[in-house]
């Protein structure tokens, strides 16, 4: 809040400056005015963006066209760097960034789904032509099971010497394989690895992406609601009562953003 004291004289001045936006305190001393009246003379102005109704038409069809903080963060969702460039398509470099980003992750994520697939198609291909058994329906842990012994036999034995009564596969459930050799059940284990390796980064990417998505939206909201931020409310107001010895005046001013 800032007063100002003057003559009646410079009340027309300091309305100029007011409405230029300019914050003074001074003193003046003035003449002696004379009283025309018991009641106190006020005057009062509230600046016409208080009220959305009394906006000036050119303010009102700005704020309309300015992007809407929610419109940019929704679309950075569905693809980083849309909502930037929604939001100021004249510097938008942060957001190629974010779209470079996602498109980076999104091959990553092509090709480690693509080439577990892959891997795990070699796999059972590889069982079936050496072991002879077929791990397109099997769970994992019968591909623990064919990895980790020659034969069902030589399986169950082993649960059976570690008396592990719960792993035991029945030789009647049609589960059977018998590698032909020891080096055929070791390149077996390297492509499950392999494909265990690709299948765990998965996750990792798609986690990626999501934050990369996140931090996206964030900044494209923040580039909109800055703008809007350049026509933020405003409030000027002022009073103009006489002083209590009768002479000069004293002016209140208060800005609000």
């Amino acid at each position: 809040m800032l007063n100002i004291s003057g003559s009646r004289h410079t009340y027309a001045a300091f309305m100029l400056l007011l409405f230029a936006g300019l914050s003074i305190q001074a003193g003046m001393a003035g003449q002696a005015v004379a009283q025309t009246g018991p009641a106190e003379q006020n005057l009062s102005f509230v600046n016409a963006y208080e009220s959305d109704d009394a906006l000036p038409a050119t303010a009102a069809n700005a704020s309309a066209d300015l992007p809407s903080p929610a419109g940019a963060l929704l679309r950075s969702f569905v693809l980083p760097g849309w909502g930037q460039y929604y939001a100021d398509s004249d510097n938008w470099r942060r957001g190629q960034y974010h779209l470079g980003a996602d498109l980076a992750l999104l091959g990553s994520w092509i090709y480690l789904r693509t080439n577990a697939n892959l891997l795990q198609n070699n796999m059972y291909s590889h069982a079936s032509a050496y072991a002879g058994i077929n791990l397109r329906d099997a769970d994992r842990n019968i591909e623990i099971a064919v990895g980790s012994s020659n034969s069902l036999d030589s399986y169950n034995q082993t649960q059976l010497r570690n008396r592990n009564w719960d792993r035991l596969i029945d030789s009647n459930s049609g589960i059977y394989w018998n590698w032909d050799t020891e080096d055929r059940r070791g390149e077996y284990l390297r492509m499950r690895d392999r494909r265990d390796r690709a299948e765990q980064q998965i996750p990792a990417i798609a986690t990626m992406m999501v934050v990369n998505r996140i931090v996206s939206g964030v900044h494209s909201f923040i580039v909109a609601r800055n703008q809007h931020s350049v026509m933020a409310d405003t409030q000027i107001g002022f009073s103009l009562p006489e002083l209590s010895n009768g002479q000069g005046f004293q002016a209140s001013v208060m800005y609000r953003f």
